[in-house]
């Protein structure tokens, strides 16, 4: 078997806007939209949780940004979809990333994700999904963008993208295991705690950073302990299907 696919380059999200709020208990942000897929591909508008500060007070919203980062120097939109994920090793270090790090850090709702693997010449697409049906809060950051050349009345481009880290070893049973067989490299999700932590507004130091970014990563696999890994249909494939029929499991 070999690793097939960008990692993390498909996933679902299909909450409307006001159960994400009441699920993630955060207010609207300005201009938030109904962004339900079952198959978002880099470049779409997807939803993403921060905290905005308000003088002395602190607000949690639901914003819509495009899923690839723009960094305030790119020359157009096409380069976000070079930048969808994040290496979490090197993020602090990284031009497109190292700014967003250290003071636009958010987290990015997703019911699961899909991953491929290759096998005897075919790809079998798999979900990777919470066991309780709850969302992943994979840790992500963002940027805000427009245009050198822009007008007055050009908008700012809000965008993210998603942090990736090492799968589980090889040597572990159960879903740690499955995880380690599907790809190398696995989406960051977010702890009830470092979900807080991540989300704090303020700039951090460089060694901050590499700190909270390296705590996220050394807790990534107690979180995925309670991930199932199902295989879905082909049809996820092509990102023109889009259903919940895309997430039923399928026998093999």
């Amino acid at each position: 078997m070999s690793y097939s696919g960008s990692m993390c380059g498909r996933y679902v999200q299909s909450k409307a806007a006001g159960q994400l709020s009441l699920d993630l208990r955060a207010g609207f942000g300005e201009g938030l939209q109904e962004t339900i897929s079952w198959n978002i591909a880099p470049t779409a508008q997807v939803p993403v949780l921060l905290d905005r500060p308000d003088g002395d007070r602190v607000h949690r919203e639901l914003h819509t940004a495009r899923w690839g980062l723009l960094p305030i120097w790119a020359k157009d939109k096409a380069e976000s979809a070079r930048a969808f994920n994040a290496r979490s090793e090197t993020v602090t270090e990284k031009p497109t990333f190292r700014s967003a790090v250290r003071s636009k850090r958010c987290a990015v709702p997703a019911d699961a994700y899909y991953e491929w693997l290759s096998s005897a010449g075919s790809k079998q697409p798999y979900a990777v999904c919470r066991a309780d049906g709850q969302s992943h809060l994979f840790a992500g950051l963002y940027e805000w963008w427009r245009p050198k050349d822009a007008g007055p009345e050009e908008p700012w481009v809000l965008s993210c993208t998603i942090l990736t880290g090492p799968s589980p070893d090889h040597g572990h049973d159960g879903v740690l295991g499955e995880l380690a067989g599907l790809h190398d490299r696995m989406p960051l999700p977010l702890s009830e705690e470092t979900l807080e932590e991540w989300l704090a507004p303020g700039k951090l130091a460089k060694s901050e950073a590499e700190h909270l970014v390296n705590r996220i990563r050394r807790e990534a696999l107690h979180v995925a302990a309670s991930w199932e890994v199902c295989p879905v249909g082909r049809e996820v494939g092509n990102v023109r299907n889009n259903g919940p029929e895309l997430l039923e499991p399928i026998a093999l």
